[in-house]
């Protein structure tokens, strides 16, 4: 969960769009990945899981004093999966998948006697669906041997 400098805007509004832009919002999710190698000469199986978690834990939350932007989880997707590939060189392609998780901010003008005007701090999670986000990227020399085994 990123609490922080998350955001969805600027994307395509069309019939099929469900969500509002948002500047501020919380990024929620359950990262499944898995990857494929074109070759395994030279790969250590152990430092190459801990480079694809370190790459998508960096992706997502930078560093831990000041944190990292995101602007959609779709780029972020992207920012990790590219940076396990420019790290992992015998990788040929790397798939993650990210269902959303949405909280929404409770609103609490109705209740006046507590004296909360505005909220940034207590949210719900929803019930509603969310959708899921997923992707593969490769790099073409590495496809075709990966595709054979």
């Amino acid at each position: 969960m990123k609490t922080t400098q998350s955001a969805f805007e600027h994307f395509i509004h069309d019939e099929f769009a469900t969500l509002p832009d948002s500047h501020d919002r919380i990024f929620s999710t359950i990262v499944y990945a898995k990857w494929h190698y074109g070759l395994t000469n030279g790969v250590d199986f152990d430092l190459a899981w801990n480079t694809v978690r370190d790459c998508i834990l960096d992706a997502f939350a930078g560093p831990p004093d000041t944190g990292v932007f995101s602007p959609s989880v779709q780029n972020t997707l992207y920012i990790a999966q590219k940076n396990v590939l420019q790290r992992i060189p015998q990788m040929s392609k790397i798939e993650v998948i990210l269902p959303n998780k949405h909280y929404y901010p409770i609103d609490f003008t109705k209740f006046d006697r507590i004296g909360v005007r505005s909220n940034d701090d207590v949210f719900l999670p929803g019930d509603k669906p969310a959708g899921s986000i997923s992707a593969v990227l490769g790099r073409k020399n590495l496809l075709n041997l990966s595709a054979k085994y």
